[in-house]
């Protein structure tokens, strides 16, 4: 964590600010935790209470929201921590439309169940949604995030991982049937959603532990002004090909900062970082 705020501050300079002690030394996953911006610009702060942690010996990482928003001095809609269960890796928003993970509804109905509309309602009232794109998380990812599966480039387009090379390097352990299925899911939710896809390299299938994040590219910090992403190895033929797509695609900067040993922890450069 400390080799990547030393590299993001060298690249942001005066415009870093690091969450303070000990307010932080819980929890590095600082994306899931701190507020999610609304269409309009104000900071929604939802309960983070993932079904993932309860119940674990990482229950004690589970941070004093509030608290570290109000010790940075950062205003959120009505000075409190929503009802609604959602870490902020699990939606992606763009102008007045967001992508959200169904992972989102069981931690808060415990399934698709009649309290689903609500929550679906509420979550598009508070961030000022027009319209929420449902998708199915991947069925290894424990997190069921989508930072790390589909990102915005603008509002008709999205970037999604590139499998391609899937069933050619396949991690022990993986069911084909089960994965061609999600992966199908996703793809007609996207479809008739209107979105236009780019991939994106993705090598995370060939990790040996289950929980490393490493390959997933998708999973970089997008800025006003530039976009900063994650690499494993820079003589990698993968990530020289994702570095040109998403300067291509957004038309800004790259910066790369090194994060292998950042991603067997579970995360990448969005999930560690968080900006106003």
């Amino acid at each position: 964590g400390r080799h990547i705020a030393a590299e993001l501050k060298t690249i942001l300079g005066e415009n870093l600010i690091e969450i303070p002690d000990p307010l932080h030394a819980k929890n590095e996953w600082c994306r899931d935790y701190m507020p999610v911006k609304a269409s309009d610009g104000t900071n929604v702060l939802f309960r983070y209470m993932p079904s993932y942690l309860i119940g674990t010996a990482e229950e004690k990482t589970i941070p004093d929201q509030l608290a570290i928003c109000r010790e940075l001095n950062i205003p959120v809609k009505d000075d409190k921590v929503q009802d609604i269960i959602m870490d902020g890796g699990a939606i992606e928003i763009f102008g007045t439309k967001g992508i959200i993970s169904d992972r989102v509804f069981n931690d808060n109905c415990a399934g698709w169940d009649k309290g689903t509309p609500f929550i679906y309602e509420e979550i598009k009232s508070l961030l000022k949604l027009e319209e929420l794109i449902v998708v199915p998380p991947d069925p290894w990812d424990e997190f069921g995030h989508v930072d790390g599966l589909v990102r915005f480039i603008d509002e008709s387009t999205v970037l999604i991982n590139d499998d391609s090379d899937f069933e050619e390097i396949i991690e022990p352990g993986y069911d084909l049937i089960v994965y061609r299925k999600w992966r199908d899911n996703l793809l007609k939710t996207i479809e008739n959603a209107g979105l236009k896809t780019v991939l994106l390299p993705f090598t995370a299938f060939e990790n040996e532990y289950d929980d490393s994040a490493k390959g997933i590219y998708m999973n970089f910090l997008k800025l006003q002004d530039r976009i900063i992403m994650p690499y494993f190895d820079t003589r990698n033929k993968h990530f020289k090909k994702a570095k040109s797509i998403l300067a291509e695609s957004y038309g800004l900067p790259i910066h790369e900062i090194e994060a292998l040993e950042l991603s067997e922890k579970g995360g990448v450069i969005n999930c560690v970082t968080w900006n106003d």
